[in-house]
């Protein structure tokens, strides 16, 4: 089996197992006068969210692909059913990439840092682990969520490297706060992973640049929000 099929796998499988074992809130009802339960329901159907954040990726083993900076974007949540939404989001990242002489030594050819935008677009699932309700104003999740990053043209670089629009996967694990109000506060860990393509001459070279010619990257990003009920 191959690494991306491994990935997928384990996501799809990560997230089944979470939906089977999820806590059911009626059951952790049972004992509590509704009136005083720590449990209420949440009757959101529809929300979007504007958020922030910093992304904080490693930038491969050649430290050539665009790696820390904010980001900001909208992300729309549907509710499907108890536990399950559907989530779709875009985020507008600017990201360090280093400049590479690819005539000089790998350890001594650093050109210094530009900066490159970056968009990334997903569309995903998550799983409320409290299922359709909260727990005294609080409600954890976990999803993962699937799409492409595109970057902008780095004018600056010669080396020959180019980070396109790579496809991008990835979990994400968060909590939201909810309030008598139609708006709620969010904070997520997202880890966003994308292949870099390096270029045949990286490898060839006397003294090579890298040792793979593709290279799945992490991405840690913390993201806070701040989301609009729009319809209950």
């Amino acid at each position: 089996m191959s690494n991306t099929s491994r990935m997928s796998f384990g996501t799809t499988a990560f997230v089944a197992w979470i939906t089977a074992f999820a806590p059911n809130p009626a059951v952790a009802q049972v004992g509590h006068d509704p009136e005083h339960s720590p449990y209420r329901d949440l009757r959101a159907s529809h929300q979007i969210t504007l958020t922030g954040g910093y992304l904080a990726g490693g930038g491969g083993e050649a430290g050539a692909g665009p790696k820390q900076g904010p980001l900001a974007g909208l992300r729309y949540a549907l509710s499907l059913s108890g536990s399950l939404e559907m989530t779709i989001g875009v985020h507008g990242a600017s990201l360090d990439r280093q400049l590479v002489d690819t005539t000089a030594p790998p350890d001594s050819g650093n050109l210094g840092i530009a900066r490159q935008s970056v968009v990334i677009a997903d569309a995903g699932f998550t799983v409320r682990i409290t299922g359709p309700k909260t727990w005294h104003g609080w409600m954890p999740y976990v999803g993962a969520s699937l799409g492409l990053a595109t970057g902008s043209t780095v004018t600056q670089d010669s080396s020959g490297f180019a980070f396109g629009n790579p496809f991008q996967f990835g979990p994400r694990l968060g909590v939201r706060r909810y309030g008598a109000g139609p708006v709620s506060l969010w904070i997520e860990a997202w880890d966003p992973i994308w292949r870099l393509r390096y270029p045949g001459s990286w490898q060839s070279e006397a003294t090579p640049r890298v040792t793979v010619g593709r290279e799945w990257v992490h991405n840690p990003t913390l993201l806070v929000g701040l989301s609009l009920i729009l319809r209950t």
